[in-house]
């Protein structure tokens, strides 16, 4: 497979595949989180889908600058509801849901043709559960950036940056994929060239573009 990616034209072949997890990688739902929640605390899942939002607490989680209790001490008085630390924290990993698996079975060749890495907006908790369930699929990514390690979330342009800089690559050489058009957005403000994708089909036809398929 390699041999293919080097078949494809210099101007249109990236000198690094970044992919973003949850969304592309990995399905999420955030109304699991929602769901586990309600059922824990006897209230509607819509009152706590209505009321939850990514705010500054939630941004300063993904950030590093908040831990998990903290975090969920602002998500209580938010939400209006008590939970133990246990099942917000079981609540919180719902969001994880399953591998897509066509995906995850073209990283291995992905990475043989081009170095491959994974940029997420996340918090230690996520880490540690997909770290854990997903570790397998992940095997050929060089590198996993996270924004609560390096301090910088998406879409911040200087969040890019530091990527492409630790990689050692140009950002106009970084072909980035995301599910979420801010991410896009703010992926080509810092010069990747970055992909909008909604469905793994979508991904499935980039990285298949890759290996000249």
């Amino acid at each position: 497979m390699a041999s293919r990616a080097a078949e494809l034209p210099e101007a249109s072949r990236p000198h690094a595949v970044l992919l973003d997890l949850g969304g592309v990688i990995v399905d999420i739902d955030p109304r699991a989180c929602f769901v586990s929640w309600a059922r824990a605390a006897g209230v509607d899942v819509g009152a706590i889908a209505a009321q939850w939002a990514v705010d500054d607490a939630y941004k300063a989680f993904e950030v590093g600058a908040m831990d998990f209790d903290e975090y969920v001490d602002s998500l209580s008085r938010r939400l209006c509801i008590s939970l133990t630390r246990d099942e917000w924290r079981t609540g919180w990993n719902e969001l994880l849901r399953d591998l897509f698996e066509d995906v995850a079975g073209l990283l291995p060749l992905v990475a043989s043709a081009l170095p491959l890495y994974v940029f997420s907006n996340t918090n230690p908790v996520h880490q540690e559960a997909w770290q854990s369930r997903f570790a397998s699929a992940l095997t050929p990514v060089r590198k996993i950036y996270t924004s609560w390690e390096i301090g910088l979330r998406k879409p911040n342009v200087e969040a890019y940056l530091a990527v492409a800089d630790d990689i050692g690559v140009a950002p106009a050489d970084i072909l980035f994929v995301d599910d979420n058009a801010e991410n896009v957005a703010g992926g080509k403000a810092a010069g990747l060239d970055a992909r909008l994708v909604r469905t793994p089909m979508e991904t499935l036809a980039i990285l298949r573009g890759l290996l000249g398929e």
